[in-house]
């Protein structure tokens, strides 16, 4: 029982005792019948009499009011920092209740209208400038409820991850006794409290927090795959080696056609010979299941075409095979995506901050995928519990990590770091929400600004500013995000290369044909030259003679 409560008892007992006594008349003598009863009419009787007073444990009770209540009292508001230092006072004016602080400059302010100071604000510092999400809510607030206010940073780096009050929460406590932990009695240093203060029931017990600002849930980072576009994919299911082995293929094919024509006596003044462009033409045929306008007639020739169509089965199955297989396997999105996707492997180090909230939940689980992956990061601890960002992002980077972090965290690394993206879980959800100390009359206030902003668009565009993946990445093109799903269907990075070897071989014939046509006309034109050279002496003879 605190010194109060122990007062007001005795008051209690003691003014009980005087209202017996006042009503009780002369006790001398025995009561006769119901004379010296005391009843409830009796106390009411003794509470309308204004002039009536009562000196108790706890000072003088004076009953101005119609509903007896006692209106002339005050009490000191004291602060403890090594000693007691009065910084206000309760009491009354004109049966009202009015509470005074006093600031350093003398004055004094009541807590509904404190906005009419400085609010002390405590945040971490993160670089040599306040920037952020939190910091653009702070200054859009100030700017609609118009006060000022004044930051200071924390030096303790506690965040209460483990599931304490933290640094931030301690900022705002004042010797708060809860049935969960007495925190250290301390000054209050702040009015209110910006970061990433998350809300719990825990911490809800020794300070109030506003409305939720931003909500978030536990998410991977990783990597952008490459997105490849090989316009020569019809290539693919071949390698290089094996194209130039059936390049010679159609050569050897080709050239013994042609000596076997060429030498063999039955061939000698066939008008359809196999020379050898044409039988280039024919093996090429062949290979690409073209038509000839005619075939070989030897015994020998025969047996040359009939393995080499032999052969061309078996190409051509395996590539059609092949082809269908590795447009196949580019569909199939074997990315890493969710939490079970990656404690199903073992390749791909994965882990998060030490000493984060994410870790000791990971940590308390005891179901699948959390206990597994909190085994593998046992194992693993000392390159999977990081503390350091750089270490983090180039992991990442590298292709060879995956982090686990809140959305917010990950969010501002995708949208700060080129080439990685943060991609959402479906578990740790967090709601984030300013602090204030509690019984803090200025919240309702900072609430009702807070849900300006939301209906005026304000928070929704500080989020997009603060979270939208970064427009000035160069490698954009050259990535793919998680959103982007492969389909069935072939498109025209897939197809391309066909046609582009097309236009190249259209571009060459032409080449090829003006290239005959000037060899033509030029070789035409010497033989004329040569001709009239020639005839010019036949002249000159035949006028001589």
């Amino acid at each position: 029982m605190s010194r109060l409560e122990l007062g007001l008892a005795l008051d209690v007992v003691g003014l009980m005792r005087h209202v017996l006594w006042r009503g009780a008349g002369n006790c001398v003598k025995p009561p006769l019948g119901s004379d010296h009863l005391i009843t409830a009419h009796d106390f009411a009787r003794f509470f309308k009499e204004k002039t009536l007073t009562y000196e108790g444990a706890l000072g003088e009770y004076v009953w101005e009011r119609g509903d007896n209540a006692r209106t002339n009292y005050t009490m000191d508001v004291l602060a403890f920092k090594g000693d007691f230092k009065k910084i206000g006072s309760v009491g009354f004016e004109n049966s009202s209740l009015v509470v005074h602080l006093h600031v350093n400059d003398g004055k004094k302010i009541a807590p509904k209208r404190i906005f009419s100071d400085v609010l002390r604000i405590v945040t971490k510092q993160q670089g040599n400038n306040y920037t952020g999400f939190a910091y653009d809510l702070l200054v859009a607030l100030a700017t609609k409820l118009n006060f000022r206010f004044e930051l200071f940073d924390i030096t303790d780096r506690d965040t209460g991850g483990d599931g304490t009050y933290g640094a931030l929460v301690r900022e705002l406590t004042a010797g708060v006794s809860t049935s969960v932990v007495i925190l250290p009695s301390i000054q209050q240093n702040a009015s209110m409290a910006v970061g990433a203060l998350e809300v719990t029931a825990q911490r809800e017990t020794v300070i109030s927090f506003s409305y939720t600002i931003l909500s978030t849930q536990a998410t991977i980072l990783v990597r952008k795959p490459k997105n490849t576009q090989n316009f020569f994919q019809f290539l693919s299911p071949f390698k290089t080696g094996l194209w130039m082995m059936i390049l010679a293929f159609i050569a050897v094919a080709a050239l013994a056609l042609f000596l076997i024509s060429r030498f063999d006596p039955t061939q000698q003044g066939v008008q359809q010979k196999f020379d050898l462009k044409e039988s280039v033409w024919y093996a090429l045929n062949i290979l690409l299941q073209g038509s000839t306008e005619y075939s070989p007639q030897t015994t020998s020739m025969r047996a040359i075409i009939a393995f080499f169509w032999f052969s061309v089965l078996i190409i051509d199955a395996a590539y059609t095979a092949n082809l269908a297989a590795y447009l196949t396997l580019q569909q199939i999105d074997s990315r890493i995506k969710t939490i079970h996707d990656l404690s199903r492997q073992t390749q791909i180090k994965y882990g998060m901050e030490n000493g984060s909230s994410l870790m000791h939940f990971i940590q308390t689980q005891k179901e699948d995928p959390f206990e597994r992956m909190w085994a593998f990061m046992r194992i693993n601890e000392e390159k999977s519990l990081l503390s350091n960002t750089t270490t983090i992002i180039e992991n990442v980077k590298s292709g060879r990590f995956i982090f686990i972090a809140d959305g917010v965290t990950n969010g501002y690394y995708a949208k700060l770091y080129c080439g990685i993206e943060s991609i959402e879980q479906n578990f740790g959800a967090k709601d984030f929400a300013l602090g204030f100390p509690r019984g803090a009359q200025y919240k309702d206030d900072i609430n009702r600004g807070l849900l300006q902003l939301k209906e005026s668009g304000v928070l929704d565009d500080l989020k997009h500013k603060w979270w939208t993946a970064g427009r000035n990445c160069t490698d954009d093109d050259d990535t793919m995000s998680s959103s982007e799903k492969t389909t069935a269907e072939l498109n025209i990075t897939n197809m391309v290369g066909v046609f582009i070897v097309l236009a190249a071989f259209t571009v060459l014939a032409i080449i090829v044909d003006i290239s005959l046509r000037i060899y033509g006309e030029t070789r035409d034109k010497e033989e004329k030259k040569s001709a009239a050279v020639d005839e010019v002496p036949q002249k000159q003879a035949e006028e001589f003679t």
